[in-house]
């Protein structure tokens, strides 16, 4: 059975927040409350998508990312639990590049932990590559903490005839 079957991407909504940072808090140590996620999501360039299922309260997972200039930052990805490994990550990431070309991107970037082995996976399946580290920059759980890779990939470029 294909789970996503049943889902869409969509943009982040106002009234998303609430759900969005619950699962974000389900996703990360340092989880973003509400507020953070709303004054981000005000900040010029900001967008969010979701993988949301049949109901209006089932999101499965969101992203985050802002535009400025010719790049683009995802600034988070996430997806919930019992939804990983069947490609929500991916759609998500993948709809997230997709609206930075639209919007005239060239660069997207991104920060995540050495850790996070699944989420390397997926970003070097598009063609991300390593070009930073931040030493010790995650704090974890249990009291360690974890560099950032800062890894990056050059987006298709848009040509209207």
């Amino acid at each position: 059975m294909n789970v996503m079957n049943n889902s869409s991407i969509e943009s982040l909504r106002l009234v998303d927040i609430e759900l969005v940072a619950s699962l974000h808090g389900r996703c990360f140590f340092d989880a973003w409350d509400p507020k953070t996620i709303s004054e981000i999501l005000k900040m010029a360039g900001a967008f969010g998508l979701v993988s949301r299922g049949a109901g209006a309260q089932s999101i499965s997972g969101f992203a985050i990312a802002r535009v400025a200039a010719e790049e683009c930052e995802l600034l988070t990805l996430g997806v919930a639990p019992e939804s990983r490994a069947i490609g929500f990550g991916a759609q998500l990431l993948q709809a997230t590049m997709t609206r930075a070309v639209v919007e005239k991107a060239k660069w997207i970037f991104l920060e995540v932990s050495e850790n996070n082995l699944a989420a390397l996976r997926l970003y070097k399946s598009y063609g991300f590559v390593k070009v930073g580290n931040r030493p010790q920059y995650y704090e974890n759980a249990d009291g360690t903490r974890s560099d950032a890779y800062t890894m990056r990939v050059a987006l298709p470029t848009l040509t209207f005839c």
